[in-house]
């Protein structure tokens, strides 16, 4: 578990499926991080979280509230190539846990643990090019934009752009 002001990043409970389903089920939600909503019953919910927690090239995290262990969303970092020492970063957060500083404590939570723990030097990312929230978040936490996949993601019948990102991580 890794402690923060107001956050705990640790493994997952089911006492937090019902609110991970919430955000599975979240159509804005999963379109902002490039995935498709569908149905996710609590079974569901549990598969896919027993999945990723059992993945060898995976780091998976709850974002919950110190005080009272009220779940937040979750990150993640899939697709770890421990030779390269690279991953993928995800995060997910409800909308009434945006724009409050909770994803920068978590992150600053989760890099020394990505970088210390699992030796990884860089991070990338993709993220919608017309999601400006996400994008300057990033920004702001030392990401630049390495890439542009041009109308790359479906969202009903248009297409959009999808910008890719990468930072390294530091001592």
């Amino acid at each position: 578990m890794l402690q923060g002001e107001r956050l705990v990043l640790r493994e997952w409970r089911e006492s937090d499926l019902q609110t991970l389903a919430l955000l599975r089920n979240d159509v804005e939600l999963q379109t902002l991080l490039l995935a498709r909503a569908r149905p996710n019953s609590i079974e569901r919910v549990r598969s896919w979280l027993s999945e990723r927690s059992s993945r060898d090239d995976m780091a998976f995290f709850i974002a919950a509230a110190r005080v009272d262990d009220t779940v937040y969303g979750y990150l993640q970092v899939a697709n770890i190539d421990r030779y390269n020492e690279i991953g993928e970063l995800g995060i997910c957060l409800a909308h009434n846990a945006q724009g409050n500083g909770l994803a920068r404590e978590a992150y600053q939570l989760l890099e020394p643990y990505l970088r210390r723990v699992l030796g990884l030097r860089k991070l990338t990312l993709h993220v919608l090019a017309s999601n400006a929230r996400a994008v300057g978040f990033y920004l702001k936490n030392g990401y630049r934009q390495v890439g542009k996949l041009e109308r790359h993601f479906r969202i009903n019948d248009q297409y959009h752009d999808v910008l890719i990102m990468e930072r390294f991580l530091s001592e």
